[in-house]
């Protein structure tokens, strides 16, 4: 915490008595926030899945290698009889953790497994059908175990959480020099906001539809869904202007990509949510000496923001709002699967 609040003096960022911190929330129902140290066990809770994992896979497939029914012998043998093993797991996974495409893969996959362990019996080979039927058996069993580790970064939102969804290191993406990374600072900042009721944070996502992270932060409150993508800039002024491939731009050789990819984004929630739930999108300049120049909102309705006007917009209106706000847990619902998992959570 220390080093963090040394951070964001070192880049300017003055956290100043925020209006919504200053708000009693005495006539509200309070709901905790859980901190990293059970973020923590849970990650050690999966590292010992994944290590047993590692280690039933690995005695499977020597088992296989070994007493699998292939016709040839030697090298040729191990080789098939090892490929066969592997098939049957990755028949197994398909089918404990894929969607319906993949589910049907590996149904097809262990069918066919099946039909040569019958065809076996009834050419009087019944040990080739025995070992069959029990490596597919085996593999199945290995896909269940081992389905909670590739299904890890699935958010599944629980009662009386409102963080989800983990952070870069401190040196992660987003990092240069000796410049701490901005979605580091930024997720640092919008953790605050969950003392205000009914906010909750998500870090890290992939829009529905889309191809990759483009979505760094989220934080809704009711109907109101607010996007974040933070940068940090060596410039001091920022505003909107246009390119030559008439794109929306923040500063002389901005190609334009973040404004678009936010604001793609944008409308892949709002097609999702529905019309009835207000989706913002907004760049945050990461530093304590940006301006910003000009119009805040670009033509396509995407805020620019200095790191503490970001909170202060998302965390004022979100307090002005109780008395009037209706919690929607379908939003959160609709929000939690494009979360991606990585790095390191954030405390708050």
């Amino acid at each position: 915490m220390d080093s963090m609040e040394a951070e964001l003096e070192r880049l300017g960022i003055k956290t100043p008595q925020w209006k919504w911190l200053n708000t009693g929330y005495s006539n509200y129902e309070q709901q905790p926030t859980r901190g990293s140290s059970e973020q923590d066990s849970k990650r050690k809770s999966d590292s010992g899945r994944g290590l047993a994992f590692i280690v039933l896979v690995a005695g499977f497939l020597s088992l296989m290698g070994l007493l699998g029914p292939a016709q040839d012998s030697g090298e040729s043998a191990l080789f098939l009889n090892v490929s066969r093993g592997a098939a049957m797991l990755m028949a197994a996974l398909f089918i404990w953790t894929g969607g319906k495409v993949l589910v049907v893969i590996g149904s097809v996959v262990a069918s066919l497994f099946v039909a040569a362990s019958v065809w076996s019996l009834t050419n009087g080979n019944v040990s080739s059908a025995v070992v069959m039927l029990l490596g597919l058996a085996s593999a199945v069993g290995i896909g269940w175990f081992g389905a909670p580790i590739f299904k890890a970064g699935e958010i599944v939102l629980a009662p009386g959480q409102r963080l989800y969804g983990m952070q870069p290191t401190e040196w992660g993406r987003g990092a240069g020099d000796s410049t701490r990374s901005s979605i580091w600072v930024i997720g640092f900042l919008l953790n605050k906001l969950v003392r205000i009721p009914g906010v909750y944070i998500f870090h890290g996502l992939k829009s529905p539809g889309g191809r990759r992270l483009d979505v760094e932060h989220a934080v809704t409150h009711g109907s109101n869904v607010c996007l974040i993508d933070s940068w940090f800039g060596h410039d001091t002024n920022y505003e909107w202007a246009t390119n030559r491939r008439g794109r929306a731009i923040l500063v002389k050789g901005d190609d334009g990509h973040r404004h678009t990819a936010i604001a793609d984004a944008a409308e892949r929630y709002r097609a999702v949510l529905g019309q009835d739930v207000k989706v913002i999108p907004l760049i945050t300049i990461a530093s304590g000496t940006a301006i910003i120049s000009g119009g805040r909102w670009s033509p396509r309705g995407v805020g620019l923001f200095t790191a503490v006007d970001v909170i202060s917009f998302i965390g004022d209106a979100a307090a002005e709002n109780l008395r009037t706000w209706h919690d929607r847990p379908d939003v959160r619902s609709a929000i939690a699967p494009t979360v991606s998992r990585f790095g390191k959570q954030l405390d708050s």
